[in-house]
């Protein structure tokens, strides 16, 4: 009896792992680029915008999070060290300050993740950059109170804008790759530097107050170093899953090519 032929789609349904590695070669490449960036002393500087963009997120992150527990914002503030807080009412439970205090490093762990699966659809890099450009632009206008601050988000904004707005296919598809990379790695090592805080490092310059996990320490009697290891452990989950879902559309995106 013949053996029986299996239908193509199946057959590329399940593909192999250069095809993966292929299919995200834009990522990996991106991603080896910008570990040797994060190496070189002067040239480290020209990634520091996307430190910043990282930071906005965290942040911003909290307010959301702040909002959804009926709280009100008052500024989102960046620090020249890329560290940043944000200031807001406390009038909510348990609860509220521990979902508001976890939703800094996890939120920027799943918008690196969404930028990561975003990216793999071309036709949408000029519309996501531009909702990008106009979020720092409502920020200004709702939340930023400070001129270091203001000079941050207005330029990260004019940025994104200008760069949708001119930008061609490839240049739009290429920068949001390029910031869907910075915004998951930075969400990581900042992670890692909480790590290093739970476990007595030096705390930035500019630091007004408790960390993040010392804050949920003190409200959810668990202690930071949990609380660092456990974002550690959901960030590097978020990520992994972004990128196997990412290389999946990109696989699909390049087979309907051929």
């Amino acid at each position: 009896m013949d053996e029986e032929l299996k239908p193509e789609s199946e057959v590329d349904a399940r593909p192999s792992g250069m095809s993966f590695l292929r299919s995200n070669g834009l990522i990996i490449g991106l991603l080896l680029i910008s570990l040797f960036l994060n190496v070189v002393p002067g040239i480290r500087l020209i990634l520091l915008p996307f430190e910043f963009f990282t930071t906005f997120i965290h942040e911003g992150s909290h307010a959301i999070a702040s909002l959804i527990m009926g709280e009100q914002v008052h500024r989102i503030v960046i620090n020249p060290d890329t560290s940043g807080y944000m200031q807001h009412t406390v009038s909510g439970g348990m609860f509220a300050q521990g979902f508001i205090g976890s939703a800094g490093y996890i939120g920027a762990a799943l918008f690196g993740g969404a930028l990561i699966v975003l990216s793999s659809f071309e036709k949408i890099s000029k519309i996501v950059l531009g909702l990008l450009g106009l979020i720092f632009l409502s920020a200004i206008i709702l939340y930023i109170r400070d001129l270091f601050t203001l000079a941050v988000c207005g330029f990260l904004s004019a940025s994104l804008l200008l760069i949708a707005w001119k930008g061609g296919r490839y240049l739009n598809f290429f920068a949001i790759n390029f910031l869907a990379v910075q915004c998951s790695l930075n969400s990581f090592g900042d992670v890692i530097t909480l790590l290093q805080l739970s476990m007595g490092a030096p705390k930035s310059q500019y630091s007004a107050g408790l960390s993040d996990a010392e804050s949920l320490s003190k409200v959810l009697f668990l202690p930071a170093m949990f609380w660092s290891v456990l974002w550690i452990v959901i960030a590097v989950v978020i990520l992994y899953k972004a990128v196997k879902i990412s290389g999946r559309i990109r696989m699909k995106n390049e087979a309907s090519r051929q």
